[in-house]
């Protein structure tokens, strides 16, 4: 939803709310740790910095994005990239650029990730901008004879689909979908020579964008049929359309557009032989442009502080997903954490990876803090914690589940292994010196051992180590149990 509302924001004009939108969208992205989501959430923040004029930053999210997209393997994501870049490139004007990218889709291995299914129309979005890119590129000459002839093969493929879509188009389809399509028709009916047909392409583009009501969407049909009214000689025409889209983007706040707009009207002025009004609308493209740049750095401080408040919440969630998983007094996993590795050492198992876990309970602890004080039995939970997990391998986990209770998940070992190292264990706690918590104090645990295996679930593993458990306190305490079926089963 985020991602939709960032495009909706950019067809707007509103730049500072695509950026909101944006970040939401990658933070959420990131917190799903999902590879195509994130590649998605890169070209929206792409897209939006490219609007605020940050071309590098634009350059860097979508870098970002295409290496995501590589690594995880995702063809729809890689396709995704290509068509987006190209539409970056086709709002500079660098219309050679964007046929050039797309056609290289179509020469890679990513090319089934434009017909992959899914919502949206990623295929049309190709062809629209295929036909923008190159229809530009041949009107404006000078294209390499081995690369014209590709240009011109796609460029009739893909003219061929839209008209398709043209004549299949009915009163669901958006203005916004209707007023890239007729754009791109009519760019592709100036390159045949079918001036008719450009100009009532042109005119109904002007029709649908002003029943809209959307400035900056009727501007750019004010432009583009002012173009080819400029391609007819129709200058009266051409200026009067480019003045009107001047107000549009005006109304709209687009600079850059606005700039746009003051060149082509500068442009049908000249040509008309009307050169003091050309002078002067040059000179407010260069008042434009000079604001354009003063926002440029205002937009890249903005950005620059958005994109450090992100990185900080960022680190803020992941202090606190740790946090979520480590016991506050003895800084040692909880029962969430011993939970989920549990769980993963289950499904292990059902590859014949079998771990063990033990309960591990101390002996009268409710003594010491009756004797020596709570402050007394917490230096004695935090010294439990780091003499055990000293004994332990990096792969094997200590957690504290509550109070005086622990689990201990000895990772891919047998139950005789699992006992014996109980045993150490046990050992360590009882010759512990445990003077600097309280004079004269000792301290035991008992231990109750149950194979984690494919067999049954982690509930009923944990339930049979509680039973050994309380079968080594019946026993004296300061003992390992085992579970009593498996030690049958082995006699």
């Amino acid at each position: 939803m985020h991602r939709d509302a960032v495009y909706i924001a950019l067809d707007l004009g509103d730049a500072a709310r695509a950026m909101t939108h944006a970040l939401s969208c990658l933070d959420l992205a990131r917190a799903c740790a999902d590879g195509p989501l994130q590649v998605k959430a890169h070209v929206a923040l792409a897209l939006v910095q490219a609007e605020s004029y940050d071309d590098l930053g634009a350059d860097e999210q979508f870098r970002i994005a295409d290496q995501l997209a590589r690594e995880c393997r995702d063809d729809r994501g890689v396709a995704l990239i290509a068509v987006n870049t190209s539409h970056y490139e086709l709002e500079r004007g660098n219309y050679a650029g964007a046929a050039a990218q797309l056609l290289g889709l179509l020469r890679s291995d990513y090319l089934r990730g434009l017909i992959l299914p899914a919502p949206g129309s990623l295929l049309t979005t190709f062809h629209i901008n295929f036909v923008v890119g190159a229809a530009e590129t041949l009107l404006a000459g000078g294209v390499p004879f081995a690369e014209q002839r590709a240009l011109v093969r796609q460029l009739r493929i893909s003219a061929a689909f839209l008209r398709r879509m043209d004549a299949a188009r009915g009163q669901d389809t958006s203005p916004l979908e209707a007023s890239a399509l007729l754009d791109a028709l009519t760019r592709a009916a100036l390159w045949e020579g079918d001036i008719k047909a450009a100009c009532r392409l042109a005119d109904e583009h002007v029709r649908l964008a002003g029943q809209a009501d959307v400035p900056l969407l009727y501007g750019r049909a004010l432009l583009d049929r002012s173009g080819v009214q400029r391609h007819t000689g129709d200058l009266e025409a051409a200026i009067h359309d480019a003045e009107q889209a001047v107000a549009q983007f005006q109304a709209a706040g687009n600079g850059l557009w606005e700039s746009r707009a003051h060149e082509a009207l500068a442009e049908a002025y000249a040509s008309a032989g009307r050169f003091e009004a050309a002078f002067q609308t040059q000179r407010a493209v260069t008042r434009g442009v000079e604001r354009l740049f003063r926002d440029y750095h205002q937009q890249r401080a903005l950005v620059g502080q958005i994109a450090q408040q992100a990185r900080e919440a960022e680190v803020r969630a992941q202090a606190l997903a740790q946090a979520a998983l480590r016991d506050p007094l003895t800084g040692a996993p909880n029962r969430t954490q011993a939970m989920q590795v549990m769980a993963e050492r289950h499904r292990q198992a059902s590859g014949g990876e079998a771990s063990a876990i033990a309960l591990m309970d101390l002996d009268h602890f409710k003594r010491v803090n009756d004797t020596y004080g709570h402050l007394a039995g917490d230096s004695v939970l935090i010294e439990v914690i780091r003499l055990l997990t000293a004994e332990l391998r990096p792969q094997d986990l200590l957690a504290r589940l509550g109070g005086e209770e622990f689990v201990v998940i000895f990772a891919e070992t047998t139950l005789s292994e699992a006992a014996r190292r109980c045993e150490q264990l046990r050992q360590v706690l009882r010759r512990a010196t445990w003077e600097s918590a309280a004079p004269g104090l000792s301290i035991t645990g008992s231990f109750g051992l149950a194979a984690l295996d494919a067999r049954r679930s982690v509930t009923a593993a944990l339930q049979a180590a509680d039973s050994a458990m309380y079968a080594a306190k019946a026993s004296g305490r300061n003992a390992v149990c085992v579970e009593p079926e498996l030690l049958l089963e082995g006699a």
